[in-house]
């Protein structure tokens, strides 16, 4: 059985249960925010937006305070803080030496295409840089499934591919053909030193078959950063990197 819709006054926060169809008796739409019948005469110049009202059950909350519906995602609510606040979360389900996150991942797949962008150059050089950023942003949403799952997991890649474009719409980068094979290349390059520093491995794993391991002796991983710096590295990349949008503080 579905659950009730959540219903929020825009103006004191009053709350209703009820069903998905229409907004509750006697609330109203003040100038697109959803009011209770006591407050709707109120002048509401700070409510929020409606996306950021209506709960339901496959909607989630960010750490900026709006709701993001899973099932048909509007991810203009999502801001800066939302995207680095879900990459505190760790890489290889957790079994590292260190507590690493995607956050520091994504970091060092930046720093890994950086050569590359240098020769670049200009607004080209920017959108390979981001891309390079923002490539695993879809997990800060939806979590991050180890590779040899998602492989089992095709409707979790469609949903992947769903919000990684709908994110890139939101936040202004874009793929291309090469863009996505230079930062394919420097992720599975950040693998293979993932492996080398934090698994302590050099197992032959498949994946790996085509990275030069040589070319990576001087790139190393000495410690793992705390969450929380990971999550303030991130957005001081991002900020950067788009300098345009607003920086959302927790």
């Amino acid at each position: 059985m579905a659950q009730p819709a959540i219903y929020e006054c825009a103006a004191c926060d009053a709350t209703f249960h009820g069903g998905q169809d229409a907004i509750p008796h006697g609330w109203r739409r003040v100038e697109g925010r959803l009011t209770c019948g006591d407050c709707a005469p109120v002048d509401l110049p700070c409510a929020r937006s409606d996306e950021r009202l209506i709960v339901t059950e496959t909607s989630m909350p960010l750490l900026s305070g709006a709701y993001l519906d899973l099932a048909d995602p509007d991810c203009s609510v999502v801001q800066p803080i939302d995207i680095a606040a879900g990459l505190r979360q760790p890489r290889f389900s957790a079994q590292t030496s260190g507590f690493y996150t995607i956050a520091q991942h994504s970091l060092l797949v930046l720093r890994l295409v950086s050569p590359i962008a240098r020769s670049l150059g200009g607004e080209k050089a920017r959108q390979l840089r981001r891309c390079a950023l923002m490539h695993d942003s879809a997990e800060a949403i939806i979590h991050d499934i180890t590779s040899p799952l998602k492989r089992q997991l095709p409707d979790y890649r469609a949903i992947e591919a769903r919000f990684e474009a709908r994110l890139a719409e939101r936040f202004g980068w874009s793929w291309t053909d090469f863009r996505r094979d230079t930062v394919k290349r420097a992720d599975l390059q950040a693998l293979a030193i993932e492996q080398r520093d934090l698994i302590g491995s050099t197992d032959a794993w498949p994946i790996l078959d085509r990275v030069d391991r040589d070319q990576l002796t001087s790139i190393k991983i000495t410690r793992c950063w705390h969450p929380d710096e990971a999550q303030d590295r991130f957005l001081g990349a991002f900020a950067d990197l788009f300098p345009n949008e607003e920086r959302m503080a927790a």
